[in-house]
């Protein structure tokens, strides 16, 4: 092949520099612009954009079909976009130094010829040398036979009948053919869908951070080497052509992890194993199923007939390492009988703290007790239970289809029937009893595993009744809980629900300022079964990966119980495995459990990622989350810290309100910030931050200096003093900070800089429990949603109404584009 068929190498460079044009050589795509701002918008974009990605829709049709839908007529168009788009900072020196150092810049474009040629010329100041500078891309026609300058008069026509439109791989292949003495070095720029064709045809892909081609790359395979703008480019590709390194070296250095390990040379030259080695591999399997069959023998006669000594049957793994329970009983006392005792030999007897009166009488309390022993501990005379239930009626007086187990009911007080066995196989059954607890409410639910609330409350008296005192039993071995690892899903988004001031009770709880007070006529209002269908319904329609509850999730005053207030909320993440994180506010620890306690409780369970955090700072609860990127990579994408913001202040004469975040809690959010930057950098699309807290900070009163969006229905209650911690999010690039505490406010606020650019927005949650207060002319209960989207690097915010018109994303706006905090 003679060089007039190849204009490019006429001139003998080293390097022939091919490059996309939108986004890469601009900071904005102007067909994603055109779409986004004058056709079907961006959320129809990006679905088209998946569509292409996962293989179900060509480049071709879906570029169409966005092109399409813009109306403006074409010149109408360009000279739109000439007061839109702007340069890449860093790319007109390396077009100086290209032009000076014979390397031509070739751009292969999926735009239309005459936009880029205007936009190079509003850029340069110029019409580009096309000696040194060539544009290969589609083209436009007329559309309907109308004139391309007139409404919808335009259309696309494609350079190519490729799937693409414009096979960019074709322009670059017969130089890619070329014998080794003659080929220069092939160097490819791009950032999208469009380039994908590209990608495999060059001696080094430069492919933009946080863009589609960087996804592509990284699940097909295709070596590259992360961009953010054209300086990272330039010093590259002069590095080249001066030989300090060479573009074989780069790609090498940027794909480590995606080279395949090599072939074991233990194998043979036609793949297969010596034949000594496949003999040996083949006694050893034989075997090996002879010892499991003998070994399943063994177990099966053991567990009919406990043949085994117990120092054998201990480490089996139907043992259970734990306990079992062999009794269970109330017993009750009076404040006015000195000799009366709540508490039998704890030598024998295990007390579940809580009074099944709750305290609600100072004359007497009740408490259950229940005996446990090691399974290698227990006598022929040992009973183990293996039911038990609640009933004011003797279960052996009536068919009972819902307990196949043998043996009889055996009675205790409160309505407790309990079945008993000694079979010496018992223990290690999944019937059998290892733990017990009491809940209380008629709502009363149990989130751990393995763990059953029974259906009816003790039946000791009528104020076991009052307070639905219920027992909750597990069975069988506790499983080991593993903390939940957020991830970015496949479709590269991401969502967070916020779930603020629940006010949940020890109950049902009573409605505070309802709205309405009655959905259906005649219903009575109960605050947390209400509640919960409110969470409950949002889990199922907006589907989150993750949950923030921001505070005052327990209402202390009304929770004698607390831990029967938190498996409330908990029960139905756990169902749909959704993890959660959660932080307390002013109500949490005024019932039973103090802070240290709430979180010991909650860190224990499925699916949470709530800490306590350090011990060396202020509060209970400072921590940061991290959501990995998606698929396998173990680079985080998302960081969300969480902080303590306690709750009354600690000096009111001076500072009347609540108290604020200390400097300890700044000093550390600041050190992990700074600790977490270098891990954050090697994530290849936009890494973002993000804050939760309870009671808003002193500038969210900021209504008459700062724009807002959204319902301002109350005066801000934030601190009396301001320790800083706004100026320490907008130093550390956290790009919001969402809180609870107001009930009835719901706005996002955004603070800018001195020379108003936007740095921060600060968002409250909007009260979503009927336990605390609403009122304010008709309050609706109503949850915050914060969405993103990682290619972008964007994130929109809206929220959703538990009443009215529930089914709309209310006040929706993008508050975060290009991984930078956006302008109302």
């Amino acid at each position: 092949m003679g060089s007039i068929a190849l204009p490019y190498i006429q001139s003998n460079p080293k390097i022939i520099f091919f490059t996309d044009f939108d986004g890469t050589i601009t900071l904005e795509d102007s067909n994603d612009y055109l779409t986004d701002e004058l056709g079907f918008g961006y959320a129809k974009r990006r679905e088209g954009n998946r569509e292409v990605l996962s293989g179900r829709a060509t480049f071709r049709d879906v570029f169409r079909e966005m092109l399409e839908s813009v109306k403006p007529g074409f010149a109408e168009c360009i000279e739109i976009l000439k007061s839109k788009m702007k340069l890449d900072p860093y790319f007109l020196e390396f077009y100086n130094w290209a032009k000076e150092n014979n390397v031509p810049i070739v751009v292969v474009s999926s735009g239309m010829i005459p936009i880029i040629q205007a936009l190079f010329e509003a850029f340069l100041g110029h019409t580009p040398d096309p000696r040194h500078l060539t544009i290969v891309a589609n083209d436009v026609e007329s559309r309907d036979g109308k004139d391309i300058n007139s409404p919808g008069g335009w259309q696309i026509k494609y350079h190519d009948n490729s799937h693409f439109g414009h096979d960019k791989s074709l322009e670059i292949k017969p130089y890619a053919a070329l014998p080794a003495d003659k080929r220069p070095t092939l160097l490819y720029a791009g950032d999208g869908m469009s380039d994908l064709s590209a990608a495999r045809e060059t001696d080094l892909l430069f492919a933009k951070k946080g863009q589609d081609l960087v996804t592509y790359c990284e699940e097909n395979g295709v070596p590259f080497t992360v961009f953010e703008d054209w300086s990272t480019i330039f010093a590259t590709t002069k590095a080249i052509y001066q030989g300090a390194t060479s573009a074989k070296k780069v790609a090498a250095q940027a794909v480590e992890h995606l080279q395949p390990q090599a072939a074991d040379s233990r194998f043979a030259t036609d793949g297969r194993l010596p034949k000594m080695t496949r003999r040996i591999i083949r006694t050893g399997v034989q075997l090996t199923v002879f010892g499991f069959v003998v070994f399943l023998l063994i177990l099966f006669i053991d567990k009919r007939f406990r043949v085994l000594p117990n120092s054998i049957h201990g480490h089996l793994p139907t043992h259970h390492p734990g306990l079992v329970v062999t009794d269970v009983t109330i017993t009750t006392c009076s404040a006015v009988n000195v000799f009366s005792s709540c508490r039998l030999d704890p030598s024998v007897w295990y007390r579940v703290d809580k009074d099944l009166y709750l305290g609600n009488t100072w004359s007497s309390s009740a408490y259950v007790h229940y005996q446990r022993k090691r399974e290698e501990d227990l006598l022929d005379t040992d009973k183990v239970v293996v039911d038990l239930r609640i009933s004011r009626v003797d279960p052996n007086s009536v068919k009972d289809k819902s307990s196949s187990l043998p043996g009889e009911w055996e009675s205790r007080p409160g309505g407790i029937w309990l079945k008993r066995s000694s079979e010496p196989h018992v223990s290690d059954s999944k019937n059998a009893l290892t733990s017990l607890d009491i809940l209380f409410g008629a709502d009363a639910v149990d989130p751990r595993p393995k763990w059953e609330v029974k259906d009816t409350p003790i039946l000791l008296n009528s104020r076991t009744e009052n307070t639905e005192a219920r027992i909750t039993v597990r069975r069988g071995v506790p499983p080991t809980i593993k903390k939940p690892v957020p991830r970015i899903n496949e479709s590269d988004r991401f969502k967070i629900m916020q779930a603020a001031d629940l006010h949940l009770s020890t109950g049902t709880g009573i409605c505070r300022d309802p709205v309405p007070e009655e959905r259906v006529p005649g219903e009575k209002c109960e605050a947390d079964p209400r509640t919960m269908e409110f969470v409950e319904k949002l889990l199922d329609d907006e589907k989150p990966d993750l949950v923030v509850f921001s505070g005052d999730e327990v209402n202390g005053e009304t929770s004698k119980d607390a831990q029967s207030a938190v498996f409330k909320f908990v029960k139905p993440l756990v169902e749909r495995k959704i993890p959660y994180a959660v932080i307390f506010g002013n109500h949490d620890d005024e019932g039973n459990l103090n802070r240290e306690q709430l979180m010991d409780l909650l860190k224990d369970l499925p699916y949470s990622l709530s800490s306590a955090g350090p011990e060396d700072i202020d509060g209970v609860g400072n921590y940061v989350i991290e959501v990995l990127g998606r698929s396998t990579t173990h680079h985080s994408a998302l960081t969300l810290y969480l902080l303590d913001t306690h709750s009354y202040s600690p000096d009111e004469r001076q500072f009347r309100g609540y108290n604020w975040i200390k400097p300890s809690q700044i000093k550390w959010f600041k050190n992990t910030s700074q600790g977490l930057k270098k891990k954050h950098d090697q994530y290849t699309h936009m890494h973002m931050n993000m804050a939760f807290i309870h009671i808003p900070l002193p500038e969210y009163r900021g209504n008459d200096i700062r724009p807002w969006k959204g319902d301002w229905r109350e005066a801000p209650t934030a601190p009396a003093f301001n320790s800083g911690f706004m100026d320490a999010l907008v130093e550390e690039n956290v790009l919001f900070v969402s809180c609870g505490h107001d009930h009835v406010n719901d706005y996002c606020m955004l603070n800018r800089d001195d020379k108003e650019k936007p740095n921060l927005w600060m968002c409250y949650g909007g009260a979503s429990g009927f336990g605390g207060y609403g009122g304010y002319d008709g309050f609706v209960r109503r949850m915050r949603f914060y969405e993103f989207d990682m290619g972008p690097g964007r994130i929109v915010t809206y929220k959703r109404l538990e009443y009215g018109d529930t089914e709309s994303r209310l006040d929706e706006m993008m508050i975060v584009d290009a991984g930078q905090v956006r302008d109302m």
